[in-house]
This record gives structure tokens, C-alpha cells and sequence, in this order.
């Protein structure tokens, strides 16, 4: 993935997009008492700029397991109805192993889900994370791979992706033969085997960093507290120096523009006279 070059006033209305649905977002929270945290490069947007990345172009918000299955629960119902709640729960087509709230009557047409016929709205990412018992064993090594490698066989399945480019071809050619809604199921099942809320480590397996990475400590995540981010004021992690030292490395040292990623959309429309 590359970085696109927005236009700064286009950029800037994608922000107040994705904003409006993380309100959405955090009203569902806030009514039915469900934490939740800012993550990936949202968390380090809100520590280095006290908002967006300047080039990112998204919003990525964690939740646990529990609290995560809550929130879909809860949203499928009383999402209002200007936006719409994209999993596995609520569309058989979805491919993603974390949910997406998308904004209806726009467009964020992203290159590799371009010749899918898929809700193309702009949107925030919802990704849950999982209990492990610790830091790396040969059993959540195995979990990871399984559960990297559906995604990676629903992208060969979308055609988003081809075979030979998946991490393990032969696995994937056998896992496409299963229909894609018992794909998803067989994946949260082996995703959530670990029933303990209290684990001492947790793990976005849904995450883009690899799982020895995204696997910490539950202390780093919770208790949550407040940070600033943009005009406003969301939930963070409990130590985000933990998280995002891992994670990034150096990570209040901007990366060279060769290194700067975002999403690199083809088309983008705001439902309003408004489009690039």
C-alpha cells in the first residue's frame, strides 16, 4: 500500500466524515457502557498530533472480544440510519475479519475492493481483540496462521487478491472450498477460543501488524482514558507509550514520504456536489 496525495480541503472533509461516524460510534458506546479505544494509526495520530496523521485517511478504533460482540449487537439495531453497520452479522458478502461502520450515500471506492459489489461507504474500522494467555506459544502461533489465512482466502475468493500471492497457497486453495458465511464462523471461533475476559495478554488477530506485534499485554489497553483527538475527546489506551513503541518503533519521528501509507482510494464522493 502507497500513499495518496489528497488535496488538502477534500482530505479535510474525509476527516469530518469519518468523525461524524465515530460519534455515531461512540453514542452506541457511551448509552450501553461499552469501552472501547483508540488503536493502529489513529492511537499514534492523537500522541504525535493530537489528531489524524496528516496523510491518514481513516479511523481505527479497538474494542475486547466481549465488549466487540456487544457493540454489534446493540448497533445492528439502533445504527442510526444514516450509516451501516458492514460484518458478517449483518452481510453475507462480507470478507473482513473486523466490522466497519460506513456512511450511506458516499463512496470511498478503494483499489482493491473496486470490482466488488460492496457498500463502497466512507467509514471507521471496529476491530476486536481477542484473550491469549501469553506472549508468543506454538498454540496462538497456529491460531494466527489459521486465522490470517481465511482472510487470505476470502481475498482470493473476492478476487482481491491472487492465489500465489497468499501466505500459504495450498491451504487457501483447500479453505475456498468451504462457502464464505461458514468461512467467517470457522474464523471468530478459532479467533475467540479463549473464553478468559481476564487473560493477562490480548491480540488483534484482525490487525495489520502480524501477531507477535499485536500481541501485548492487557494492562497497555485498560484501563482506558480520555485523549484528545482533533476538537474532541475520545477514549485511549492505558499506556499508549507501550502500544505504539511496539508497534512503530521511534514513533514520534515522522517516516520518509516513501514510507507513509494510506488507503489510496480511487474515487471518493461526500453525497453532495462535492467529489474527487
Amino acid at each position: 500500500m502507497k500513499c495518496k496525495d489528497y488535496d488538502q480541503k477534500t482530505l479535510d472533509k474525509l476527516h469530518e466524515v469519518e468523525l461524524e461516524i465515530m460519534d455515531e460510534f461512540v453514542k452506541i458506546c457511551d448509552k450501553h457502557k461499552l469501552n472501547y479505544f483508540l488503536t493502529g494509526g489513529t492511537m499514534l495520530g492523537a500522541v504525535r498530533h493530537k489528531g489524524f496523521i496528516p496523510w491518514d485517511d481513516d479511523i481505527d478504533v479497538g474494542m475486547t472480544r466481549k465488549e466487540y460482540d456487544l457493540f454489534i449487537k446493540y448497533a445492528k439495531d439502533e445504527l442510526n440510519d444514516k450509516y451501516f453497520l458492514d460484518c458478517h452479522e449483518t452481510n453475507p458478502e462480507y470478507y473482513l475479519p473486523f466490522a466497519k461502520i460506513k456512511k450511506n450515500n458516499t463512496i470511498f471506492d478503494e483499489e482493491a475492493s473496486h470490482n466488488l459489489n460492496n457498500h463502497k461507504g466512507i467509514f471507521i474500522d471496529i476491530i476486536p481483540f481477542e484473550n491469549v494467555k501469553k506472549q508468543d506459544s506454538f498454540s496462538q502461533k497456529i491460531q494466527a496462521i489459521l486465522v490470517r489465512n481465511i482472510t487470505d482466502t476470502m481475498f482470493y475468493k473476492k478476487k482481491i487478491r491472487k492465489l500465489k500471492n497468499t501466505r500459504h497457497p495450498i491451504l487457501a486453495a483447500i479453505l475456498s472450498i468451504i462457502p464464505d458465511y461458514q468461512l467467517m464462523k470457522i474464523q471468530k471461533k478459532l479467533s475467540t477460543l479463549n473464553k478468559d475476559d481476564n487473560s493477562e495478554y490480548m491480540v488483534a488477530l484482525a490487525g495489520t501488524y502480524g501477531y507477535q506485534k499485536e500481541t501485548m499485554k492487557r494492562s497497555i489497553f485498560l484501563p482506558t482514558k480520555k485523549i484528545k483527538f482533533e476538537s474532541k475527546e475520545y477514549l485511549g489506551m492505558s499506556n499508549p507509550d507501550g502500544y505504539l513503541s511496539k508497534i512503530f518503533g521511534n514513533y514520534m519521528e515522522l517516516p520518509p514520504k516513501e514510507k507513509r501509507v494510506n488507503h489510496m482510494p480511487l474515487k471518493i464522493d461526500f453525497g453532495d456536489s462535492d467529489e474527487n
